[in-house]
């Protein structure tokens, strides 16, 4: 599934026959088939709820075999999708937390972005991650840096230090921008 929202071909019916079979089989995936298959569903922008309730329970279960990029889009997907399960981002907040390190913090900005989208209350990760992405915005897309700016507009949260870095990093984009334009 995840191969037709990537060549951005639209196939309602595909992910409609998908979800019939995913979900009569939720129990034989694996947390990478589940975050694949909710990625695959976020990205196509189709949204099957019975299926997402079953693989936000299986994807639960399978909590000791979580990887931290499952964790970023299986956020990422149910957030885009507008499903929330406040029970699935409250567990991938608190793995989160005591995972951030390791992190990429690409991933780490769409899982922010995931939070916020939905409402799911992580404040601890977002004090902790500020310094990350503080020191990190030169690596960021310029999509990643509104999602760091979004997660932490959205959960109501100051961080001066990394709106400071931020806009800096835009003038320096932008600067950079101008020159070559120039040239």
């Amino acid at each position: 599934a995840w191969a037709y929202p990537t060549a951005r071909h639209d196939a309602p019916a595909l992910f409609d026959s998908v979800a019939t079979v995913a979900a009569r089989q939720v129990g034989q995936l694996n947390a990478h088939d589940v975050a694949q298959l909710v990625w695959a569903f976020a990205e196509a922008r189709h949204s099957a709820p019975a299926l997402l309730d079953a693989l936000a329970g299986r994807f639960l279960s399978l909590s000791e075999r979580w990887a931290l990029k499952d964790c970023s889009d299986v956020a990422w997907g149910y957030a885009t999708l507008g499903h929330a399960v406040p029970e699935l981002h409250a567990a991938i907040a608190g793995f989160a937390s005591t995972s951030m390190n390791r992190f990429q913090v690409g991933d780490l900005a769409a899982l922010l972005w995931a939070f916020g989208k939905v409402g799911q209350e992580a404040v601890q990760l977002l004090d902790s991650a500020a310094p990350v992405f503080s020191a990190n915005v030169r690596t960021l897309a310029s999509e990643e840096l509104l999602q760091v700016a979004e997660a932490y507009v959205m959960a109501g949260r100051e961080a001066e230090e990394l709106f400071a870095a931020i806009r800096a990093e835009a003038e320096r984009r932008q600067a950079a921008l101008k020159r070559s334009s120039q040239a």
